[in-house]
């Protein structure tokens, strides 16, 4: 079962997107600097299954997306969880997102998600706003997955 630390709306995470954004603790990528440690703990905070439909509800008109950030600790049942709850969203006219944070190609898995992020953090690359960041961002587009990781970083200075 996935355990979720906080949630709330974030115009900063998906590219023109106002995303919920559920931060799923159980995290075993164990990043360097991690910026949300408490994350890393597994089955810490509440059950994401009792509270999903709430938080739609209480979002669903301010937000165009559901951010899950992080994939909990990455078992079989909780990737099917992740998947039910984007089909869900889905069916509430919302896009949905998952930030792995595993350093992965894009897992048959994960193809129920609008937008996903890949990679792990890692300081001397920096976060997706850096130009020289191993992380990567992808928007689904006719069936297809497109990097947009350039939309994080700042244009040229004029």
């Amino acid at each position: 079962m996935l355990y979720y630390v906080e949630f709330g709306l974030s115009h900063r995470e998906v590219p023109d997107e106002r995303s919920l954004c559920i931060y799923i603790s159980g995290c075993r990528n164990h990043c360097e600097n991690c910026h949300y440690p408490e994350l890393q703990r597994p089955d810490y905070g509440y059950p994401l299954l009792e509270n999903y439909r709430k938080m739609l509800d209480l979002y669903w008109r301010a937000a165009s997306c559901v951010c899950f950030l992080g994939e909990g600790r990455g078992t079989l049942s909780e990737r099917k969880e992740l998947v039910l709850y984007s089909a869900y969203a889905h069916t509430r006219g919302l896009k949905t997102c998952l930030y792995s944070g595993r350093d992965t190609f894009i897992e048959e898995w994960m193809e129920t998600f609008d937008y996903i992020k890949t990679g792990s953090y890692r300081p001397e690359l920096g976060p997706l706003s850096s130009p020289r960041t191993n992380q990567r961002m992808y928007r689904k587009s006719g069936g297809v997955y497109i990097n947009v990781t350039e939309e994080f970083q700042p244009g040229p200075d004029f």
